[in-house]
């Protein structure tokens, strides 16, 4: 009997999602895996049907209308009938010993989220020229508790482009069920880190450690790099619902509150781009009227601008070692 699935949300990806179907079945465990079609436009979902006819591991389906990545996973997750879950985005794909990796580390613990350091590639780059993306040594078995995990979601702590809320644990079904634990469907941006903060304040008992052989694949046209205002003022909300929640400690508070200021400040300057652009000026005006701190950093960027000077990042990116130095996956 299979021990996990792996879901994969597709929208339009037909350049790529063989490439990660065929990574998650060629694990070397036995793995089931459920892929949705988000109403792709592009050949994506009779690609899928070819790849499932020939597979009876691999099942498929298709929304009824597109919903976003959060709804696919939350249809996909609904599906899985194994003890373990993980989750592949459709432009990544796994080394093939990744499952058995994580799975054998889950079985010697009594975690509920078992997370694997993802190295992060360029379109064409070999995982081994690859970076890892949260720290470049051995870090063994690092238990994470919410504070911990927010503030290792700020560059100020974890380093630019090393934020952990992207990564793909194996998590435990049985959590998911029991705290009926689904993502949030109004979400496109971040909705990983709001996910997996929301088990934390459930009390998932949560393990980040080093690669097991998630490869992810920096696009360029990536929602990531892409978004809208609203988006942000989605993470805003959510930083707010977390504030509210009973039972938190003062050090799990202060972390919330720094993300929160870190969030309305990106809000707010977007917010003021976007009302220069429409020269619209109750846009600007509502970018300033924020809390004291937010307010000073919005006119602090615009000094930068009107100097030429750079605005972002705040935190420079350090020089990286590769992935073959990193990993102790044995790549070459």
């Amino acid at each position: 009997m299979s021990k996990v699935t792996i879901i994969i949300p597709c929208y339009n990806g037909s350049a790529f999602i063989e490439t990660a179907v065929q990574s998650a079945l060629q694990q070397t465990v036995d793995t089931r895996v459920i892929v949705v079609d988000d109403c792709s436009t592009d050949g994506s979902y009779a690609l899928l049907e070819a790849l499932a006819e020939k597979d009876p591991r691999l099942t498929i389906t298709r929304q009824p209308a597109n919903a976003g990545p959060s709804a696919a996973r939350n249809a996909a997750l609904k599906m899985v009938e194994t003890e373990w879950v993980a989750s592949l985005d459709a432009d990544d794909y796994l080394l093939p010993d990744r499952m058995r990796r994580l799975i054998e580390h889950a079985e010697r613990s009594d975690f509920d989220f078992l997370a694997d350091d993802v190295i992060r590639v360029e379109p064409g780059q070999s995982p081994a020229d690859g970076v890892r993306v949260w720290r470049d040594e051995l870090i063994g078995e690092v238990p994470m508790g919410l504070a911990e995990f927010v503030r290792q979601n700020l560059s100020k702590y974890s380093g630019s482009r090393r934020e952990i809320g992207y990564l793909k644990p194996l998590m435990r079904i049985e959590f998911l069920r029991r705290n009926d634990l689904y993502f949030r469907e109004d979400m496109r941006l971040a909705e990983d880190y709001e996910f997996y903060t929301r088990s934390l304040i459930m009390g998932a008992r949560w393990v980040i450690t080093d690669p097991c052989g998630y490869i992810a694949v920096s696009m360029p046209e990536s929602l990531s790099k892409a978004y809208p205002t609203r988006a942000i003022g989605k993470l805003v909300a959510s930083d707010v619902r977390f504030l509210g929640q009973s039972g938190l400690s003062e050090d799990e508070r202060s972390a919330l509150r720094e993300h929160l200021h870190i969030t309305r400040t990106d809000y707010a300057w977007r917010t003021m781009i976007d009302g220069v652009r429409a020269k619209d000026p109750a846009m600007m005006v509502r970018a300033l009227v924020q809390p004291p701190g937010v307010s000073a950093k919005v006119v602090a960027r615009m000094i930068k601008h009107l100097l030429r000077m750079p605005i972002l990042p705040e935190v420079p990116e350090e020089p990286r070692r590769t992935a073959r130095e990193t990993s102790r996956l044995g790549l070459t």
